[in-house]
């Protein structure tokens, strides 16, 4: 097992889960994952719908599922963390906009109280002034 040298991590785990007789099925039942991310592993590919974190969590039990040691993946998953966030630099400025739902809604929400808020003063402001000419009406009929 130490004498493996590959070129891709998910190459390392597939000759590890080979060597241990292992099916992909086995490696999924054993860690609790969906297939698809056993594959992802495997073809080093990280999810888009999956935390770099957890992947990472991941990959690290199922090299130690297969007896990998820690000290042959670290490099990998450097390699996966710098071209993690150097890709998500790039698409982040691409789609801010199209993909950030969350900021239209904060938005939206912002003019609905600018809004609520500028009718609320209005409806104050005429009540007052309402109420200033009846006290004023009573005043003129107290003299």
């Amino acid at each position: 097992m130490n004498n493996i040298k590959l070129d891709s991590l998910g190459k390392l785990l597939v000759k590890a889960r080979k060597l241990m007789n292992f099916k992909k099925k086995d490696i999924a039942n054993k860690l609790c994952l969906k297939l698809n991310i056993i594959d992802s592993i495997e073809n080093d590919k990280i999810p888009n719908n999956i935390s770099l974190v957890f992947f990472c969590g991941y990959i690290r039990s199922y090299a130690r599922l297969v007896r990998l040691p820690e000290e042959k993946i670290i490099c990998f998953l450097d390699k996966y963390k710098s071209n993690y966030f150097s890709n998500e630099k790039n698409s982040k400025k691409s789609s801010y906009f199209k993909n950030n739902y969350f900021f239209y809604i904060k938005i939206f929400v912002f003019i609905k109280l600018l809004f609520l808020l500028t009718l609320g003063f209005f409806y104050f402001k005429n009540r007052v002034f309402e109420n200033n000419k009846n006290f004023v009406f009573i005043m003129e009929n107290d003299k």
